[in-house]
């Protein structure tokens, strides 16, 4: 039963598990004026690029893949970070 609790991705699921957590945390301590609040908004978007790159790099076994294949799931998460922030900030 140890081995099992010990595994990476039972390990990987508790971190999402704590991650989401302290992002539902933020959101909700940041948000009790109900106003936009920059600083909470950028907090809860790396959190959220943070559970992306856990759940592709452990679960979808990308941690594994050729190096050409982990370099575009980089560039791809940090671009989509990019376009939220860039669509938050313009309609803002």
């Amino acid at each position: 039963m140890t081995s099992y609790i010990r595994s990476p991705l039972v390990i990987v699921w508790a971190l999402l598990t704590v991650v989401t957590v302290a992002s539902w945390l933020t959101a909700r301590d940041g948000g009790s004026s109900h106003q936009v609040n920059i600083a909470v908004t950028v907090v809860v978007l790396l959190i959220a690029a943070l559970k992306t790159q856990l759940v592709i790099w452990h679960f979808m076994e990308v941690r594994n893949s050729p190096g050409w294949l982990r370099a575009v799931m980089h560039l791809w998460l940090a671009a989509l970070f990019a376009l939220l922030l860039g669509v938050y900030f313009s309609f803002r």
